[in-house]
């Protein structure tokens, strides 16, 4: 009787533990969508709020070979103005992925036309998150180097 019991107390701590390590790894907070933060405002943008605009353009590895990609998406310049987030050429940016990847930009890169974008889809084919679902990539067209190429995007900060 005694060993039933202990048995089951500790398949209920099993359980509990289970259950609270689901419920810390999603995070209460964790929300779908890119965070975007700058001028004292934090803003979450949901994936179907970012944008859908398709464009294009060569990217280059590590090993100099360049690949042409046709993506959908938004500018993001464009997606920080319409959240009221200012970049002005001495702004910072951070771009933060969900595996703690970051990359830097200038804000003159950022206000340049045509260079700096938040992918959602590569090819037609939708970037996945690091755990499956909707996700996006941030792109640096010019970059020699694709190391600002972040997978994974979860945060835009301007400073």
């Amino acid at each position: 009787m005694q060993k039933k019991l202990i048995t089951g107390i500790i398949a209920a701590l099993v359980v509990i533990a289970a259950v609270l390590a689901f419920v810390n790894r999603k995070g209460g907070a964790d929300v779908s969508g890119l965070v975007l933060s700058g001028g004292g405002k934090e803003i979450t943008v949901s994936w179907e709020n970012v944008g859908g605009q398709s464009f294009d353009g060569d990217l280059v590895n590590g090993k100099g070979e360049v690949s042409h990609h046709e993506y959908t998406g938004v500018e993001l310049q464009a997606l920080l103005q319409a959240n009221g987030i200012e970049v002005t050429e001495s702004s910072a940016i951070t771009a933060a992925s969900e595996d703690n990847y970051s990359a830097e930009l200038t804000g003159a890169e950022l206000l340049e036309a045509g260079k700096v974008y938040v992918a959602l889809t590569d090819g037609g084919e939708q970037i996945q998150g690091i755990d499956g679902g909707q996700g996006a990539q941030l792109i640096v067209f010019g970059d020699q180097n694709s190391k600002r190429a972040v997978r994974y995007l979860k945060a835009i900060t301007v400073k």
